[in-house]
């Protein structure tokens, strides 16, 4: 069984061996080139090692494999959430491991997207078929019948004058989106422990392709290459397979039996889980309408901006005003909202001139109102919210968060006409 050190999101460790925390901080820094983070996510000074802004699962150089759960207390079923809060933006980090042997399953980040991979690929090959595509794909003929490649011939031409290497657009299913879906399905087959799961893996990879060979490479500019919109219903298991594929060394290597490892920088999914809720809102209120993330003037010198202020969210009225704004921040709040905190966020609403600001938190915090002094009623009220960003489901997950965010805005505007 491969050997596993659990550490918890933001918790210090002062207990492990020098060397293995050496190995915590290089595998952790070696996921910067794919996770971009905007602040470092570990350090060690003092013999204390802390994990930062990451959860999920990655290998160390011994082959070991480290898990870093969520800071925020969360059931066990906290990876189901991160996976259907992901979205084409998301970055993943993916590394490799020995993952062949079987084992007791585990709830791990890994196998619940690979799980939620299969799902979504299945609907879209029992809705659309196999993804056909056009592309240019390059043939051996007898007959000129395509676009002959005259360098080829003329270098070829003295062993059979009459084979012509020709070049045509053809509508097939051996195209770079197959093939990336198909390797992500073997890389993702051989991470998992679940053999049921497993063998639904393994049907996939032939099915993307009917007639085919399995790949056992791709051209690593498929991962940048956004989907045709004609197979929109492909989008959601490509914006997994998508972020699989950057990792070259992973998916290009078929001389190796590895699986793979998957780690996420969580803040990122707050704020996806924010704007879904306001969607909701939006959705459910008649006067509401969601407003588009953008950056504000917040200082300006002449003509000129030396400031700006972009929020998280924003609710607008029907006839263009705000009604109030959201900053995301992912941590577990005092008793009240950090100095930091509280002054970006009435910023913010100052610069909008919304009536409220809002500060959202990952957590199940119950909402909370402050009453704002000195800012003539823009904003006049702070408020904070939880989420509950890891039990987050698909089904309802939205809609019922916006009906806390509207029960706050309600008992806001409420609080606001009572005071003088």
């Amino acid at each position: 069984m491969t050997t596993r050190l659990e550490l918890r999101e933001h918790d210090k460790r002062d207990d492990l061996p020098q060397e293995t925390a050496k190995m915590v901080v290089a595998a952790v820094r070696g996921l910067d080139p794919h996770l971009r983070p905007r602040i470092s996510q570990v350090s060690y000074a003092d013999g204390v090692v802390q994990v930062k802004n990451l959860i999920g699962s990655v290998r160390m150089a011994d082959g070991s494999v480290l898990e870093v759960e969520p800071k925020v207390p969360a059931a066990s079923t906290w990876p189901h959430a991160v996976v259907e809060l992901l979205s084409e933006n998301s970055r993943i980090s993916v590394t490799g491991a020995q993952r062949s042997r079987q084992g007791t399953p585990r709830r791990d980040l890994t196998g619940v997207i690979a799980f939620e991979y299969a799902r979504r690929l299945e609907r879209a090959l029992s809705k659309d078929g196999p993804l056909q595509v056009f592309e240019r794909q390059r043939h051996l003929s007898r007959r000129l019948n395509g676009r002959l490649d005259v360098g080829a011939y003329t270098r070829n031409a003295w062993r059979d004058p009459i084979l012509f290497p020709v070049q045509r657009d053809e509508l097939t299913v051996a195209n770079d989106f197959a093939r990336g879906l198909s390797l992500v399905s073997h890389a993702f087959r051989r991470s998992v422990v679940d053999s049921a799961l497993s063998a639904r893996l393994l049907r996939l990879e032939s099915k993307v392709m009917p007639g085919h060979p399995l790949p056992g490479h791709i051209n690593p500019s498929a991962a940048s290459r956004r989907m045709p919109a004609q197979w929109a219903n492909y989008r959601p298991a490509w914006d997994i397979a998508a972020a699989v594929l950057r990792n070259r060394s992973i998916i290009n290597d078929p001389g190796h039996s590895i699986g793979l490892e998957v780690a996420v920088e969580p803040w990122p999914l707050l704020e996806t889980l924010l704007e879904r809720s306001l969607r909701g809102v939006e959705r459910a209120s008649v006067g509401m309408v969601f407003g588009e993330k953008k950056k504000y003037p917040l200082l300006k010198m002449g003509d000129s901006v030396a400031g700006e202020v972009e929020p998280d969210g924003i609710l607008r009225f029907g006839t263009g005003g705000v009604a109030a704004t959201f900053e995301a921040k992912y941590t577990l709040p005092g008793t009240d909202p950090s100095h930091s905190h509280r002054y970006q966020a009435l910023a913010t609403a100052a610069a909008l001139h919304s009536p409220i600001a809002v500060l959202v938190y990952p957590g199940s915090e119950p909402p909370k109102i402050y009453d704002v002094q000195g800012f003539n009623g823009q904003p006049a009220q702070l408020a904070t919210i939880g989420l509950d960003l890891y039990g987050y489901k698909r089904t309802s997950g939205a809609e019922n968060r916006a009906s806390a965010i509207r029960s706050l805005l309600e008992a806001a505007a409420s609080r606001r006409v009572r005071t003088p």
